[in-house]
């Protein structure tokens, strides 16, 4: 979560001094900056999706069922047989 932060505040960074530096230092230089600002910013969105993958693994989400077969219920003490057949 740190390289993430670290990352968008370096891409923001170098997106407001990249002006200044097109001004006075030129244009190459002022691309310079522009492609390192793509750079960080695509090294943040790398980690935010690294980030977000681990979360899932770690914390997967409940089952939910589809249109088919309807909603999941999860009952630890039924057995394996159909509800419809335990009278």
């Amino acid at each position: 979560m740190i390289l993430r932060i670290v990352f968008c505040i370096l891409a923001v960074a170098l997106c407001a001094v990249a002006i200044f530096v097109f001004v006075y230092a030129g244009w190459q230089w002022g691309l310079l900056c522009v492609f390192a600002a793509v750079l960080f910013a695509g090294l943040m969105l790398v980690f935010r999706r690294l980030q977000s993958d681990k979360e899932q693994k770690e914390n997967p989400p409940e089952p939910k069922g589809d249109f088919i077969t309807g909603p999941v219920h999860v009952n630890d003490d039924a057995d394996d047989g159909d509800e419809s057949q335990s009278n």
